[in-house]
């Protein structure tokens, strides 16, 4: 049996929270790490703005997979969706701020629905953060 990385587990983690593995999920999961590199996990002190372009699934996807890794939770108020014009996640504590717009290439991809779902999300789990985002540190 093929040993399993730390991800796939976080990956498993994440779905069992969110109900099933899916590529969305797997991006959100994504940008929840990048921001516990910038940050630390600190689930109080961390805010999560998080624009979808419909406010459906699979969009709203992306934000459990943020909320599982960052601890950023509806229920203490410091994780907010709304709609826009990408999918997006500005994560802010003080006055940093890290923004994640997911490339138009690979939300086309995805939205084109022609995958097997969770071997998408492990495959987008993977890519390297500039294949996936367009990041903006300050």
């Amino acid at each position: 049996m093929k040993p399993r990385s730390v991800l796939d587990k976080i990956l498993d983690e994440a779905s069992t929270f969110h109900g099933h593995l899916g590529p969305f999920l797997a991006l959100g999961v994504k940008a929840g790490l990048r921001a516990l590199e910038v940050f630390g996990y600190d689930p109080c002190g961390v805010r999560a703005e998080v624009i979808v372009p419909r406010m459906e699934t699979p969009y709203t996807c992306f934000a459990d997979g943020i909320q599982y890794v960052t601890g950023c939770t509806l229920g203490r108020g410091n994780i907010r969706i709304q709609e826009g014009s990408f999918l997006e996640v500005v994560f802010s504590r003080g006055s940093r701020r890290l923004e994640l717009k997911v490339r138009g290439e690979v939300l086309s991809r995805l939205e084109s629905g022609s995958y097997d779902m969770e071997a998408e999300a492990r495959e987008v789990a993977r890519f390297s953060l500039s294949d996936v985002f367009e990041e903006s540190l300050v």
